[in-house]
């Protein structure tokens, strides 16, 4: 039979190892706090009376400090490998014409980081067209007017979503590609995202004008900066050997009727997520909350 007396002791016991361990991984970082966490253990041993209940708070403890110590491990190498594929993605996604907005399930990094490693391109399109966007137009319409988008411009946005939900995606693309830029410059401060020309004087061309802080345009948000840190197909120039694949997407080879084919439901897409993109890129000001968002659906599938 256990001491009633004892089983205070351990859950007291437990109870100040439970406070101590939401430090763990500042303890294991720290050999003089490590060395405190360990006299305070002792401590707590030495108050026991019996070598019974030393042994038992000792082995639970330990227990209890490795569970902990193998679970932060495992969130750390998470963690990792989660940032890794991120940065994979955020520059491979973009040189096939693909942007995310941070709005997608985490898992779908997860799966375009495999297949990219695996250069399974057609299956990096598949998933990606399987989390397109979803807008509730009206909202949408009221959104853009609180933040300053002139009603022509809008117009033309609500025509485009309206050709790519009847999948006429020629027309949908030769209106989604101005449209970028148009969009760009009313949310983000005059800057554009199709542009690579710099207007500073050090003229860095090092990726899209987006990208660049400055005094008057808003910050991104660090999940989308890191998809315009380089230029992705839509801003190179021309690939001439390019002009008929289907996958290939480049704005000027486009708008300026290079293309030698027609334009399909993936250019179509591409527009969707680029302009889905700048929706989401800007980084609150501080205290804004998600009615600073439009309403937004891309969480379909796992």
């Amino acid at each position: 039979m256990i001491d009633p007396c004892m089983v205070r002791h351990i859950a007291e016991a437990r109870a100040t190892v439970d406070r101590l361990a939401t430090d763990l991984s500042w303890i294991q970082e720290d050999a003089e706090e490590a060395a405190r966490f360990a006299r305070q253990i002792k401590a707590m041993t030495a108050r026991l009376s019996s070598p019974f209940d030393k042994f038992v708070l000792q082995d639970r403890t330990w227990t209890y400090l490795q569970k902990m110590a193998e679970d932060h491990v495992r969130m750390v190498a998470w963690a990792e490998r989660g940032q890794k594929d991120h940065m994979l993605i955020s520059v491979a996604l973009p040189k096939r014409g693909w942007y995310l907005s941070g709005q997608e399930p985490c898992t779908l990094s997860d799966r375009l980081a495999k297949a990219v490693r695996e250069e399974q391109w057609q299956k990096v399109d598949q998933e990606v067209m399987e989390h397109l966007p979803q807008f509730n137009v009206d909202s949408l319409r009221v959104w853009l007017t609180q933040e300053g988008v002139p009603v022509y411009c809008i117009n033309r946005l609500c025509r485009f979503l309206k050709h790519h939900d009847e999948e006429n995606y020629e027309e949908a693309t030769y209106l989604g590609i101005p449209l970028l830029d148009e969009i760009a410059k009313h949310l983000y401060g005059g800057k554009t995202f199709t542009t690579k020309r710099s207007k500073r004087g050090r003229g860095d061309q090092s990726k899209p004008e987006l990208a660049f802080k400055t005094a008057s345009g808003p910050d991104l948000v660090s999940y989308c900066e890191s998809f315009v840190q380089t230029f992705g197909s839509l801003h190179e120039d021309p690939d001439q050997n390019s002009l008929a694949d289907e996958d290939y997407w480049n704005r000027h080879a486009i708008v300026h009727g290079l293309m030698q084919r027609a334009m399909g439901v993936k250019d179509s897409a591409k527009c969707l997520m680029a302009i889905n993109f700048l929706f989401f890129a800007r980084k609150n000001e501080e205290g804004a909350d998600g009615s600073d968002e439009p309403e937004s659906d891309s969480r379909t599938g796992g």
